[in-house]
């Protein structure tokens, strides 16, 4: 596959007019959303191992690789951060972004889309983010609705279980996991580096979310732990989709309190057990689950009302 690196270089006055005239990527169009206030965001990057880099700032996690001719990216954030973004990577090295993958369809994702495909970037991810993208989409748990990607924000390469990049002398794998936090969920191990990109299977931050109304389930998300344990070894760095660096230990314990909170509910509900009562007998106690965009008590709920559709 050639790229036209002409067109990857482009002026980022490109970026900063697509941005100023407008969007709706930092909140959906009916409710909450994602609103950020973009001014007051810091960025952070920290060398994950060999040639990989986290960059932090709002929204998802960015995994950057540093290629001979180019950066591989994956996610973009908001698109109001493009410039900054672009300018933190450019810290790093002054290649132009070839690729730009998307770990899932979440606006705090993908947002940056709409600046990266235009100035040159090719935008990867599963089949199911382009078919989400390409549509109004509404995102059930955080009751917001969010408007069809331009053709521009679409995935130009899709793929159904997985693709290998080869950039730098390093093999990089894009791999489609069990249906988790969505249904389009790919994660992305930099095999010389041997780091792996979780996107939302993994956040070291607050509760897990899990989108029930686009394939994803907190099940899913036990299951695609263990799906990203089976491939990685004790040395493998994680970059989360949400919080620091981690290890493979650091995802074995997240992994087990899930598998402890669905336990606690599921005994609750074979013994007869409410919801309401399920809550206020805290199954999370003593994991550090905080109320943030969703409460706790609002999680439990949704993993309640996941258990229970599975008896019936």
């Amino acid at each position: 596959m050639m790229l036209n690196l002409d067109r990857s270089r482009r002026s980022l006055s490109v970026v900063i007019l697509l941005m100023a005239a407008g969007n709706a990527w930092g909140q959906g169009l009916d409710g909450p959303g994602f609103a950020v206030d973009y001014a007051a965001v810091e960025f952070r990057m920290t060398h994950v191992a060999g040639r990989v880099h986290m960059l932090a700032g709002a929204g998802g996690n960015l995994g950057v690789f540093v290629g001979d001719d180019g950066i591989f990216l994956v996610d973009g954030q908001f698109a109001p951060l493009t410039a900054r973004i672009q300018a933190e990577i450019g810290k790093v090295s002054p290649a132009p972004v070839r690729f730009l993958i998307n770990t899932h369809f979440h606006g705090d994702h993908t947002g940056g889309n709409e600046n990266f495909g235009p100035a040159g970037a090719l935008i990867v991810a599963h089949e199911n983010v382009r078919r989400t993208l390409a549509v109004p989409h509404y995102i059930e748990m955080v009751q917001t609705r969010w408007p069809a990607f331009s053709a521009e924000a679409l995935p130009v390469i899709t793929f159904k279980d997985s693709m290998s990049f080869h950039l730098g002398g390093e093999r990089i794998d894009v791999i489609h996991a069990p249906p988790a936090h969505t249904d389009g969920d790919s994660v992305i191990f930099f095999r010389g580096s041997d780091v792996i990109h979780m996107g939302d299977i993994f956040r070291t931050r607050g509760q897990p979310i899990f989108d029930r109304n686009n394939g994803g389930s907190y099940e899913g998300l036990i299951a695609a732990s263990d799906f990203v344990l089976d491939l990685i070894s004790e040395n493998t760095k994680i970059v989360p989709g949400h919080g620091p660096v981690s290890t493979r230990a650091d995802l074995v314990q997240v992994r087990d309190i899930m598998a402890t909170v669905r336990d606690r509910i599921q005994a609750g509900i074979d013994a007869g057990q409410t919801v309401e009562q399920i809550i206020a007998a805290d199954p999370s106690a003593g994991f550090g689950w905080r109320d943030g965009r969703l409460t706790v008590a609002e999680t439990v709920r949704w993993i309640y009302t996941e258990l229970v559709a599975k008896t019936r």
